[in-house]
């Protein structure tokens, strides 16, 4: 459970060696294990209870993850269901990693046990335990947002998300796509903010359909796709994308300037960008450029380039995609989001003077925390007389969006209120 490596790139190499599952199978277990992770501390929690009130002593020892499998059986009401033979199945495995206590005898007790009353409490540590959320995470969250908001953004990040893809609006409409979704048997709705967005009513294979294949659509979060509305790019501009990563909003601020400018899409990563580039091809955006990032300073071809527009969608503790993301929530520590704080505050500070005068510095995070988010616009405000804060809900209404907590000059994305992701975005500009 503790693994570093993203559970849906684990899935995909497991099932890549199993070609002989089918789709049915595969969406059976990927949905079983991300419930796992998705429950991880709940079930644990729930788990040691258990163990206490085993007969056997034997069994009143920590175990491995099977723990956790049988408990995912046996707490119907935790994670959603039961699949009927799964018991029998949840028996065979345990039998191999505990051969000598009984898996029947702990289902029977886990059936009916519930946790202490003190875990049911709308308090940080109940909040922590029953939402499978890190503590200082809910912590964090309950001084901001208050005791009632902060149970309801737990509960949401604690749901499955929603199966969001962007249109790509150089290839086809959003009519056109969704028309060609729906004779492939895929009923999509649109989002409820991005002009762009579908909803696919359940996960599926998209490799496999055509409109994919041609460039028609492209998976990506709602929210992602309502931030790269913040900058107002434009055709004709030069853009900086400083941590392009695979590319999702790269692409999308490529469409929104009609294919016609320069995108530099800088990462630190060859893998990330090579993918950028297949992506750009299969949707047929020709304005972008690949950059390796340097580790301390700017690549040389930026040192002779001024942006109008310089994105930094900096790396983060992904606290805002927990739900899409759960097994982010099992490593996740105070020092680490100290440790992005400080890269974050240093990657502004490092592509501000890319920007041209009158340009802008667009800062974005997937993280819901405010020392990643408005602290660190907050300490480059500070030693950056030249830059000031846009009116981030002025900007989308501009653009006849009109989404979250737009009220402040930044914009903030709670998946309870928006049904995104949760996102950060702040717009700043250079003085002429």
């Amino acid at each position: 459970m503790a693994a570093r490596r993203p559970a849906d790139q684990v899935l995909r190499e497991f099932f890549r060696t199993r070609r002989y599952l089918g789709s049915s199978d595969r969406r059976f277990i990927a949905e079983k294990v991300f419930a796992v992770l998705r429950h991880h501390t709940y079930l644990s929690s729930l788990a040691a209870v258990v163990m206490a009130r085993m007969p056997d002593a034997r069994m009143r020892v920590p175990y491995p993850s099977i723990v956790l499998v049988a408990l995912l059986e046996a707490g119907k009401n935790a994670v959603g269901g039961s699949e009927p033979g799964l018991a029998e199945d949840v028996g065979g495995i345990w039998r191999m990693d505990v051969p000598d206590a009984d898996c029947a005898s702990f289902l029977g007790i886990a059936r009916g046990v519930r946790l202490p009353d003190s875990l049911l409490r709308d308090d940080e540590e109940g909040l922590a335990v029953r939402y499978s959320l890190p503590a200082f995470v809910v912590r964090r969250w309950l001084d901001r947002y208050g005791a009632e908001e902060t149970k309801q953004l737990c509960e949401a990040m604690n749901a499955p998300a929603p199966v969001s893809v962007r249109v790509n609006t150089l290839a086809c409409t959003v009519e056109q796509c969704r028309a060609s979704l729906a004779a492939h048997g895929i009923d999509a709705a649109t989002t409820r903010y991005s002009p762009v967005g579908l909803v696919l009513p359940k996960r599926v294979n998209v490799q496999e359909l055509p409109p994919f294949r041609q460039g028609w659509f492209e998976m990506q979060d709602e929210g992602s796709q309502i931030l790269s509305y913040l900058p107002e790019v434009r055709p004709g501009m030069t853009i900086v994308d400083a941590c392009a990563g695979g590319g999702g909003k790269t692409l999308h601020l490529a469409a929104l300037m009609g294919n016609r400018g320069r995108i530099i899409a800088v990462d630190i990563s060859r893998f990330r960008l090579e993918s950028l580039k297949e992506r750009a091809r299969r949707g047929g955006v020709t304005i972008t450029e690949t950059v390796i990032a340097h580790e301390n300073g700017l690549p040389p071809l930026l040192r002779d380039v001024k942006g109008d527009v310089v994105t930094v969608d900096a790396p983060c503790s992904g606290t805002g995609t927990f739900r899409r993301s759960p097994w982010l929530k099992l490593n996740l520590e105070e020092e680490r989001v100290r440790e992005m704080s400080a890269l974050q505050l240093d990657l502004l500070r490092r592509y501000a003077p890319v920007v041209a005068p009158g340009g802008k510095l667009f800062y974005s995070t997937c993280s819901l925390l405010c020392e990643e988010n408005e602290e660190v616009v907050r300490d480059f405000l500070r030693d950056s007389p030249e830059f000031s804060l846009l009116q981030a809900g002025e900007i989308l209404r501009r653009q006849g969006l009109i989404v979250g907590e737009t009220e402040g000059a930044d914009l903030t994305l709670l998946p309870h209120k928006t049904g995104t992701d949760g996102f950060y975005g702040a717009v700043m500009v250079r003085s002429a």
